[in-house]
């Protein structure tokens, strides 16, 4: 079986790397000889990275190539059917299964989030297409919800997980040897802190506020911050501002870090603060006590699935409210550990339902092809 998939690979984000390396993983556990070709901002890295083929996905002539010799397209991971950030990007993606669509490939909407979506024209383009893919699974209820509102009904829709709950942990002593090459001392307990851009007239409260609180800990708590940059080097502009409001010293993990090192790494901390969707996740899978950020509403929609507290970034948001919600947090690690070990399965299985979805959905039709040819 040969698979096209798109989505936002090849830009240096840990999350949407990670997501890819899952559904190559996964894909193969379920097919072994399946061949995968991704589109990506960065082909050779891609393929270096994940061992598939790598296409530019900006390059049309062999985009249209590859999608001529595919049996299924993917679109595949990730929030990509949404017009905030971007109504371009949303038409990319949309306009991808239209293309798959329209070349007669069967196409699956894979283990995504979905929206927000706003304006009718968009909203009345994804009702039609996706009415029209031949599966969709969804990553949290939210969406879920959405995909229902929205109006999709014949394909059937499933509720399922994010693809990097099935990555395997690697041992914590691979991000003590981070650490250890970052020159971070390791003998106070360390808060994971993980930034990104947010509205320019909401981010200066927020940074001064996580500023404050990562200060109180380490006054209070004897905590040393480590920040992680999941998005590398683009979220380094927004850690200085957090760094430039505090009065403590920091640490900065600079290099590059692959999902599996930074699974490793976040797996010595002790507590995270994050606003990155998955230094959530990665805490999550390595029980680590948390706070989730909200910027997004899949932020949201993860913290609610695996019951940890989470702020919205709004005018509302304070050291104080930051504060308290650390504090119950302090309070209760060992609880929370326990249940988030217990979440853990629940996580992997929620993931791994993506793969036996597709893997029956489209490897049983193939199997009934070559039997009416052998007839």
């Amino acid at each position: 079986m040969k698979v096209l998939i798109s989505g936002y690979y090849g830009f240096g984000n840990v999350g949407d790397d990670s997501v890819l390396q899952a559904i190559v993983e996964g894909l193969r556990d379920y097919e072994p000889k399946i061949n995968i070709t991704a589109l990506s901002n960065s082909p050779k890295l891609t393929k270096e990275l994940h061992g598939v083929e790598a296409v530019h996905r900006f390059s049309w002539a062999r985009i249209v190539s590859k999608m001529i010799r595919a049996d299924v397209f993917m679109s595949g991971g990730g929030t990509l059917l949404q017009n905030i950030t971007s109504k371009r990007s949303f038409l990319y993606y949309i306009g991808l299964i239209w293309l798959a669509k329209l070349l007669r490939k069967r196409t699956v909407v894979f283990a995504q989030g979905f929206g927000p979506l706003q304006g009718k024209f968009y909203r009345a383009l994804a009702r039609f297409t996706l009415n029209r893919v031949d599966l969709i699974t969804l990553r949290d209820q939210d969406s879920f919800d959405q995909i229902r509102k929205l109006g999709v009904k014949k394909p059937k829709v499933y509720l399922s997980g994010d693809p990097s709950a099935i990555l395997k942990i690697p041992r914590v002593e691979e991000g003590r040897k981070i650490l250890s090459l970052e020159a971070i001392r390791t003998d106070r307990p360390l808060v994971g802190v993980a930034v990104r851009n947010i509205p320019k007239k909401e981010e200066e409260k927020l940074y001064r506020a996580l500023s404050e609180t990562i200060d109180w800990l380490c006054k209070a708590y004897h905590y040393e911050p480590v920040f992680v940059l999941f998005h590398c080097p683009e979220d380094m502009a927004e850690t200085s501002k957090v760094i430039n409001h505090m009065q403590s010293k920091s640490n900065v993990i600079f290099r590059m870090c692959r999902p599996a090192e930074m699974l490793s790494l976040i797996s010595t901390f002790d507590l995270l603060l994050g606003m990155r969707l998955h230094s959530l996740i990665f805490a999550a899978m390595n029980s680590v006590p948390m706070l989730g950020i909200s910027y997004d509403p899949k932020v949201e929609a993860f913290m609610r699935s695996v019951g940890q507290p989470y702020l919205r970034v709004d005018d509302h948001i304070d050291f104080s409210k930051i504060k308290n919600e650390v504090e119950s947090i302090l309070k209760d690690k060992k609880r929370i550990r326990t249940e988030l070990d217990e979440k853990m399965k629940e996580l992997h299985d929620q993931a791994a339902l993506n793969f036996r979805l597709f893997t029956n959905q489209f490897r049983s039709r193939r199997r009934v092809k070559k039997t009416l040819i052998k007839q």
